[in-house]
């Protein structure tokens, strides 16, 4: 089966929640998920899924975990959408590597 933008982001999804773990995700945060990545997947981005896929989820799983960490050090039991901004910018600034997308701007309050 081929890969699709659809195929994709559902995968950038469940690598989120294995790093989420327990902690609950907001429908706004989920959103947010959506924002940073949904556009960044290109028709390029579909066509070297199957190189690049595994180094994109363990990116995504971390930017899960930090958010997590976030919002237990808050002593929320959700994660919201500033969470999964702050962790998805500090991930992807880390990384420094082309298959992260450009930062979008943040939030709307």
């Amino acid at each position: 089966m081929a890969y699709t933008q659809d195929g994709i982001m559902a995968q950038v999804y469940v690598a989120f929640g294995q790093g989420t773990g327990a902690t609950r995700v907001s429908q706004e945060a989920a959103l947010e998920l959506h924002r940073w990545y949904y556009n960044a997947i290109t028709p390029a981005v579909v066509a070297d899924w199957g190189t690049t896929a595994l180094q994109v989820l363990d990116r995504i799983r971390a930017i899960g975990s930090l958010a997590a960490l976030k919002a237990i050090l808050q002593g929320s039991p959700t994660i919201n959408v500033t969470m999964v901004y702050e962790s998805a910018m500090q991930v992807q600034l880390e990384s420094d590597t082309p298959i992260c997308p450009p930062l979008p701007l943040p939030p709307s309050p």
